[in-house]
């Protein structure tokens, strides 16, 4: 873990969270001061504690961490706030649980813009030393904090895990929610193939996405940047080929149909344009797993349509397995990314959907836990 050069604490006045007599924890507001790494700048990270009431002496801690895109504490979505009904769960069954604004959002500050999964992880570190951290005058286990990571955030969580392995006080576990086994790259080209097949479009069109796809994968760390021209409309430029080759003999429709446009040239070409992009297509997950020294609990949906549980699963049971990681594996049948009961995984059901994540999903999480 690199040091951190300083940071503050400001907890605001402790509150009770909903009726007093039904709730079985208090919620606390945190407020981070760190130093970012590799510079002088600071950063606010912010955030909500959940302390169980019903639990005597130092207990054990969760770090709830999210997917990708700028997401508040409760990774609030589509009318979900899958965050805050874990933090309540967990905490109602005698976890203290930390989630907090990602960079730029809420109450956090930091630049989300240039971020890559690897700033992130060091937002982790933070919020690691200040649960163990004696001066922050919480009830927590130092030797039993772990890192619960959704989706990206899941890849998040491996390698925070996997770079504080030498400390004094390591991460005790990390939970992966639909979280990847494989590259980037590999999860667009499944996402892209699944969504697309459930819209309906003709698997020949889809054949011709995904390897315009793969194309620009290979390609778009090799280009060239045209002197004096931005990076994005040079990508352009240099997708602009890609795309005529796999969208050449098809109608208007067909191109709006498979995003084979000029328009979706130019968003691939901004898309590409960003760090966090740029990491994200290169980073194998399995790399951290592989490195990590605690045990690993990984959930899968069946109907999980952005990161298919079946190949990720595989690959990270086999990581695992190679590495004597202890580990449980589970896929889980009728659960979407959100962990929602789904019967067809589609992202535009999730807000038409029951609560995120279902309480098969929370009771899973939570039998997991009170195992180690």
């Amino acid at each position: 873990m690199k040091k951190i050069l300083r940071f503050q604490i400001f907890v605001v006045a402790l509150v009770l969270a909903g009726g007093i007599q039904a709730q079985r924890f208090v919620e606390q507001d945190v407020r981070l001061e760190v130093v970012t790494d590799g510079t002088q700048d600071t950063q606010i990270i912010a955030g909500t504690l959940t302390m169980p009431t019903e639990v005597k002496g130092n207990v054990p801690a969760v770090i709830l961490i999210t997917g990708s895109g700028a997401q508040n504490r409760d990774e609030e979505i589509m009318g979900h706030k899958p965050f805050k009904v874990i933090a309540e769960y967990l905490s109602s069954n005698g976890y203290a649980v930390l989630r907090y604004d990602d960079r730029g959002v809420g109450g956090s500050t930091g630049d989300m813009v240039h971020a890559t999964a690897m700033d992130f992880a060091s937002d982790v570190d933070h919020l690691l030393i200040y649960l163990q951290s004696p001066l922050s005058n919480l009830k927590i286990d130092p030797k039993r904090i772990i890192l619960f990571g959704h989706s990206e955030g899941a890849t998040v969580a491996a390698i925070a895990a996997a770079r504080n392995r030498h400390t004094l006080n390591p991460v005790a576990g990390v939970i992966m929610l639909g979280g990847a086994g494989v590259d980037g790259k590999k999860i667009l080209l499944q996402q892209n193939e699944t969504i697309f097949l459930q819209r309906g479009v003709p698997d020949s069109l889809v054949a011709r996405r995904l390897d315009c796809m793969g194309e620009l994968f290979n390609v778009y760390d090799t280009i060239t940047l045209k002197q004096g021209m931005d990076t994005v409309k040079s990508l352009n430029l240099a997708f602009r080929p890609i795309f005529k080759k796999h969208s050449e003999g098809l109608t208007k429709e067909q191109k709006q149909q498979t995003g084979l446009t000029n328009s979706d040239c130019f968003g691939w070409a901004t898309t590409v344009a960003m760090p966090w992009m740029r990491t994200f297509l290169s980073l194998d997950p399995t790399e951290y797993i592989a490195m990590m020294r605690c045990p690993l609990l990984a959930i899968g949906g069946e109907k999980d349509c952005q990161v298919p549980a079946e190949s990720n699963l595989s690959a990270i049971e086999s990581i695992c397995k190679q590495n004597n990681i202890p580990h449980t594996i589970l896929k889980m049948p009728d659960i979407n990314h959100l962990g929602q009961v789904s019967k067809s995984g589609s992202v535009d059901e999730y807000s038409s959907l029951g609560q995120a994540p279902d309480d098969r999903v929370l009771e899973a999480i939570l039998s997991w836990l009170n195992s180690l």
